[in-house]
């Protein structure tokens, strides 16, 4: 939206708008007045502002006038295309209102109040005053300015396929490479006697430097107005400085409707994913997820979603497990300068054992997560979060006399920095804790991380 706004000839300066769209339209010129502005000093100057491509100055000038002036089709004009160059697009369709109220053909007034409608968002609005500035048969420039901008709205609201695609790379520190225990040294119940288990080796907690590279595609396409296919697929590898056997990579596939009804979304997703460890395989995942979103207003959002998921390890089948989840979430956006922005959800589900001798892997979970941003200025945004949750597993732990209980916490922080358009910096710390009664599953992980990210979009 931002490259439009910047390419097309419609921009700050008002003769690239007469040439443009401007004159939406030249060759009814003939038929509208035009603005004269001979014997009018205020108007003169804020034309002549106009044409240097000095909007805000001329806005500056007019708006103080508008209560003595209003109605004035010329000064009504004039202070609206101040208004809407100088990004002050409420302020003027007010005054381009005005113009169509006495002149309902004034073909730059409707034409500028389209685009105010579009940089209000307003894309259903913007376009039907597009379509009666095209149905006026305007010069070939013009129409073409204005595609441009039925273009932009479609993508906006979805009515065109997209594509998209990014590139990241991520250089990091990890405390805890292979999520070992924070104890090197407890009892375990081997052959029925308690005995003491020391570990060592690639056992025993590492850290490590590592990059990871990942990239995916997507893309959008609307079946009608209201329902929309999407999918893509990601792939993901992370490479340790020197702990090998550790490396990571993962392949992930989606492939979903979302059908919007008002202030209501529904989406249905498939999805299956693989997960190798050390260049083997080592779990693949596939299930489907739904949800239902529901805006309350502008400023809250509330949404019930759950999931189901097969887990099969290919080396260890009697992990294999079935996975189901249900949460609600709700987020709000507040006002003010930092347009603060707030999440939080729910959860509860169970990842069943398929294998029946092995009751110890199945377990119970619930969990809570939040979050929020800030706008820190334009190009930053500054973000945090915060989780946890609980396990209950079935069954006694081999070498333990107990059943596993976890408690996870997790928290992050962390800030999105732009550059230039669709290039993202972000450097994040995050730390995570798993508090068990079995050793071996107790452990924490500190990392810190600095990705480098690029979005693609046709």
């Amino acid at each position: 939206m931002m490259e439009i706004k910047e390419n097309v000839v419609l921009g700050s300066s008002r003769r690239a708008h007469v040439i443009a769209i401007g004159a939406l339209l030249a060759v009814l010129l003939a038929l509208v007045p035009g603005i004269s502005c001979a014997g009018d000093a205020i108007v003169v100057q804020a034309d002549e502002l106009l044409r240097a491509g000095r909007a805000d100055e001329a806005y500056r000038l007019l708006e103080p006038l508008e209560s003595e002036r209003a109605g004035d089709q010329e000064f009504d004009y004039l202070l609206g295309l101040a208004a809407v160059d100088s990004g002050h697009a409420g302020r003027g369709m007010f005054a381009l209102e005005r113009v169509l109220a006495v002149n309902p053909n004034h073909p730059q007034a409707r034409a500028e109040i389209a685009r105010a409608h579009f940089m209000l968002g307003e894309h259903e609005s913007a376009r039907q005053e597009f379509n009666n500035a095209l149905d006026r048969h305007p010069p070939e420039a013009a129409i073409a300015t204005i595609n441009r901008y039925m273009s932009a709205i479609d993508r906006a609201l979805g009515e065109t396929t997209r594509f998209g695609a990014f590139l990241e790379l991520t250089w990091g520190r990890d405390s805890n490479i292979n999520g070992a225990p924070s104890a090197q040294s407890f009892t375990a119940n081997i052959g029925g006697m308690p005995l003491p288990v020391t570990l060592t080796g690639n056992a025993a907690e590492k850290s490590d430097t590592f990059v990871n590279m990942s990239g995916g595609a997507n893309f959008q396409h609307p079946l009608n107005k209201n329902l929309t296919l999407f999918g893509g697929v990601m792939g993901n590898n992370r490479v340790n400085w020197s702990s090998g056997m550790f490396e990571t990579s993962s392949l992930d596939f989606n492939l979903g409707l979302r059908r919007a009804l008002g202030p209501n979304t529904i989406t249905a997703v498939l999805q299956d994913g693989t997960f190798d460890l050390d260049g083997a395989a080592y779990r693949r995942a596939y299930g489907v997820t739904a949800q239902w979103q529901h805006d309350l207003d502008d400023r809250n959002q509330v949404n019930v979603y759950g999931q189901a998921t097969r887990l099969k390890y290919p080396s260890a089948a009697m992990r294999d497990a079935d996975r189901k989840l249900l949460g609600v979430g709700y987020g709000h956006a507040f006002l003010g300068d930092l347009s603060p922005v707030i999440f939080m959800s729910a959860y509860a589900g169970s990842e069943d054992e398929r294998s029946s001798g092995h009751p110890d892997l199945g377990h119970r979970l619930h969990g809570l997560k939040a979050g929020g941003q800030v706008t820190w200025n334009p190009k930053t945004v500054l973000f945090a979060s915060a989780g946890y949750e609980r396990r209950d597993y079935g069954g006694t732990k081999p070498f333990f006399t107990e059943s596993q209980q976890d408690r996870q916490y997790d928290v992050a922080i962390g800030a999105r920095y732009l550059p230039m358009a669709r290039w993202q910096i972000k450097p994040q710390l995050s730390y995570l804790v798993n508090n068990s009664n079995i050793p071996i599953t107790d452990y924490d992980r500190l990392m810190l991380s600095i990705t480098f990210r690029h979005d693609f979009e046709w």
